[in-house]
């Protein structure tokens, strides 16, 4: 109730008559609703409207609060349903989530309301999100929990001659044992040469001696996100990659260090970036330094070069995450998930960074 409050005072602050949420996750976020199809309707005043089909007809019923609720025949759609109860009638100006809507809805939006003003919409629910609750937080810190009790388990499964599918099905099953809902993404598992690939999901390729192995995985644990990163060894590997590992261990820790509430995203991935590319490695660094978590896993702000406009404020949970990249030769990322604090920082995740040698 709360978030829809906040909501609808930043619906009515922006001079808009309503805000249409298509967004499942922010649905989600805003009343509960967990299937997978729906529209939010967010007046400036007066209750929300929530559109869903037949499916759902006892599910709202336990999910739901806040919003008036509407069934759609099997026969119709959610949009249709909207000239039928001529929804928008009294409106001049209705917003929409610019990045989560498909041309169509809008085409039929601006046939069938030519008396409206469309006004699209970015990061308006996505701003709200960004500051947690500490009963947010506590989920999010729960789901990094699991995530380190899952690296601790596959550390002691691993080793050469399993594939990297049979690691991510390990990861995916210790994950549901100790409460993880589901895996938060596709799990990556990148060993040798693929640890250079910073998104490289699990294949058949067979784990080897002398080589690293990235592991990218998290879970959700009621509704809220977490995000790990640990690079391990297979017994003894090259100095080369020993020395990446120990410049991306400190980037990382400094970046960590030297978070606090009131600095931009930008002086954050400053941090990371420098200190990899003072080493000679700023080219083989080419993604965010981090980004935001919780009910997503990639939320505001984005921690990169670009983040000036973000200032991090407390309660704000992102990652922390730089990488060295060397095609053909191996790759390693270290990443946490952070709590932003008025004089630092919480880390959520726990598990050593120092290299696992297995």
């Amino acid at each position: 109730m709360a978030r829809l409050a906040k909501l609808q005072r930043m619906v009515k602050d922006k001079g808009l008559d309503a805000l249409l949420v298509t967004h499942l996750p922010h649905i989600q976020y805003l009343i509960g609703f967990t299937g997978s199809n729906g529209m939010l309707l967010v007046p400036a005043q007066g209750k929300p409207h929530f559109f869903t089909d037949f499916r759902y007809k006892a599910q709202v019923k336990l999910e739901v609060a806040g919003a008036k609720i509407s069934i759609i025949d099997r026969d119709r759609n959610i949009p249709d349903s909207f000239v039928e109860k001529q929804l928008f009638s009294d409106y001049d100006h209705l917003a929409f989530e610019k990045n989560h809507i498909s041309y169509s809805l809008y085409d039929f939006l601006r046939t069938k309301f030519r008396h409206v003003k469309l006004d699209p919409e970015i990061e308006m629910v996505e701003k709200l999100t960004m500051i947690k609750s500490e009963d947010e937080i506590s989920m999010i810190k729960q789901a990094a929990m699991i995530g380190d009790k899952v690296f601790e388990k596959v550390c002691e499964i691993i080793k050469p001659g399993m594939s990297e599918l049979d690691v991510a099905a390990e990861i995916a099953y210790h994950t549901r044992l100790n409460g993880g809902e589901r895996d938060a993404f596709t799990i990556i598992v990148a060993s040798g040469e693929r640890s250079a690939l910073p998104h490289g999901t699990a294949s058949s390729k067979k784990l080897r001696k002398g080589e690293l192995v990235t592991l990218d995985f998290g879970c959700v644990f009621n509704g809220f996100n977490s995000d790990m990163t640990r690079t391990i060894a297979l017994g003894k590997i090259s100095t080369e990659l020993q020395k990446i590992y120990e410049i991306v261990k400190i980037a990382q820790q400094r970046a960590i260090d030297k978070l606090h509430a009131g600095m931009n995203a930008r002086e954050l991935d400053t941090i990371a970036r420098d200190y990899i590319t003072l080493h000679g490695y700023g080219s083989k660094f080419g993604h965010s330094t981090g980004h935001g978590i919780g009910i997503q896993v990639h939320e505001l702000p984005t921690i990169n070069q670009k983040g000036e406009k973000y200032k991090l404020e407390p309660n704000m949970v992102i990652t922390i995450e730089p990488g060295i990249y060397l095609e053909g030769i191996g790759g390693v990322r270290i990443e946490d998930d952070v709590v932003v604090r008025k004089d630092g920082c919480e880390v959520l995740t726990t598990s050593t960074k120092e290299m696992r040698v297995l």
